[in-house]
């Protein structure tokens, strides 16, 4: 019985062998669909970072090969501070000064380009310290609204906030040599921009109760005449041309050999020092003389009527 039924498996088996059936292996889709992802993730990656890649690409002013020229003052509290910034470290971006006051704008890489030429980029140039609080001054000295600050303009007033002794430092920027009143950053100091040729920056630390409108605008004299002279006259922090003296809080600043320098609204550009004298103008009297001695001479000193010549 027991044979009878291993028999009958085994014919069935060799049955089933036999019908022709081939064996096909079952494929394993589980790498290809892998490698599938892994490259559509690869190109929205690289579609994603050429979008932020233009996103912050620069924009507009300045470009390479702009060279252009803002000044800057220093209002600590009440008064201008009458010292600059050296010129005593290497030009690595094109955004500098030559310790005459001036901050001088010629990228010498996109780095420092568009949206990316900012007071920033200059105080980490001359390796100045700066924050939306603190600012260092030409001596080493820190300014930090943290500290003593500033006295205030009224101590008597009601308001503890403005009779108490504080500090706020803050950025104005004249957008033109012309511009009458200023623009005023109080945040994200070191992102202020530099948009233009001929701009005018006051870095003012001063009582947070101290209105925009009497911070006073810096005399701009040595600017207008920098920006008049060819590029190859322009000054390199001469010692005979700049730094150019700053007002005080009365509106007038001290020049070099200690006379006063007006200053208020912006004024009319200021013609050279070093325009030639106007020539000396005849002495009438001598004129006159020099008229009557000569004989052929015209009544109202002009040059002699032609004369014929005498026959033979």
């Amino acid at each position: 019985m027991a044979r009878t039924a291993a028999a009958k498996k085994i014919a069935k088996a060799a049955s089933a062998g036999g019908s022709g059936r081939k064996f096909r292996p079952r494929r394993d889709l589980l790498f290809p669909a892998a490698m599938l992802l892994v490259v559509l993730v690869g190109v929205a990656l690289i579609l994603v970072a050429r979008d932020e890649r233009a996103d912050n690409a620069p924009a507009g002013p300045p470009r390479l090969g702009d060279h252009w020229h803002s000044l800057y003052a220093i209002y600590n509290c009440d008064e201008f501070v009458l010292d600059v910034y050296p010129n005593d470290v290497e030009d690595q971006s094109g955004i500098h000064t030559h310790g005459d006051g001036l901050i001088h704008i010629h990228p010498f890489h996109t780095g420092v380009t568009g949206q990316f030429a900012t007071v920033g980029a200059f105080m980490d140039e001359i390796e100045v310290e700066m924050t939306d609080a603190t600012i260092e001054l030409p001596d080493g000295t820190l300014l930090d609204e943290s500290g003593d600050g500033c006295e205030s303009p009224d101590p008597s007033s009601d308001d503890a906030d403005v009779a108490e002794p504080g500090a706020e430092l803050r950025i104005l920027r004249w957008e033109t040599l012309q511009a009458e009143k200023a623009l005023t950053f109080a945040e994200d100091l070191r992102g202020v921009r530099f948009l233009d040729d001929g701009q005018i920056f006051v870095f003012a630390f001063v009582h947070p109760s101290v209105a925009d409108s009497d911070i006073p605008r810096p005399d701009d004299a040595f600017l207008r005449q920098y920006l008049n002279l060819p590029l190859e006259d322009q000054p390199l922090g001469d010692p005979g041309v700049g730094p150019m003296p700053l007002p005080d809080a009365d509106g007038a600043g001290e020049s070099d050999d200690g006379g006063l320098l007006e200053t208020s609204e912006p004024a009319e550009s200021e013609e050279s020092d070093e325009s030639p004298d106007p020539p000396e103008s005849p002495d009438p009297a001598s004129e006159s003389d020099e008229d009557s001695s000569g004989e052929d001479g015209s009544d109202d000193g002009g040059s002699p009527p032609a004369t014929t010549p005498a026959t033979s």
